[in-house]
């Protein structure tokens, strides 16, 4: 055998009893020893909400006058989650529950849900005073996964008989959030 054929000989040796020597290393540090891998995932929310805007919401009648006037103002339907824990619609205003027109205001006195999507009177029964910051409504809310029941939404009001002429808007935010 050649000196090059030795050398070469030589160096395949070292090189296998190297990697031996590391792999018997390795095996050895994953023996005996504890490793813990960490799962995770995430399911999405499937949490949605239908608000239908009433005709009164865009054409109230703001007429100056000692009564308190109710109108409807919209319909909840399809509020749906897949939590098991069911969900909440939450309320709240940009205009902090009155209807605005720059400096003037018309505050709102009361906010209901009747669970009547049909309903055409106001459901003192399940209402807020106003103004409040955020709250949540009483009929749409399930306790458990699924549908929440549908509903109607009144506010009232009273015009002071020495309200100023003009266009007065506010609005009201309506957010489903899983339980």
């Amino acid at each position: 055998m050649n000196k090059f054929h030795r050398l070469l000989l030589a160096s395949g040796l070292a090189a296998t009893a190297s990697l031996m020597g590391n792999l018997a290393a390795f095996a050895q540090a994953v023996t005996g020893t504890t490793a813990t891998v960490t799962l995770t995932g995430v399911i999405s929310s499937n949490l949605t909400i239908t608000v239908t805007p009433d005709n009164n919401a865009t054409n109230l009648t703001l007429t100056p006058s000692s009564t308190t006037t109710a109108a409807k103002i919209a319909t909840i339907t399809a509020a749906s989650t897949n939590s098991s824990n069911g969900l909440t619609v939450n309320v709240t205003s940009g205009s902090n529950f009155a209807l605005r027109n720059g400096a003037l205001s018309i505050p709102l006195t009361y906010i209901g849900e009747d669970s009547n999507v049909n309903a055409t009177t106001f459901a003192t029964v399940n209402s807020h005073t106003l103004p409040a910051n955020s709250f949540p409504l009483y009929v749409t809310h399930s306790t458990s996964g699924g549908n929440a029941p549908s509903s109607s939404i009144f506010i009232s009001y009273s015009v002071p008989s020495n309200q100023a002429p003009g266009t007065y808007t506010g609005s009201i935010t309506f957010t489903a959030v899983d339980n």
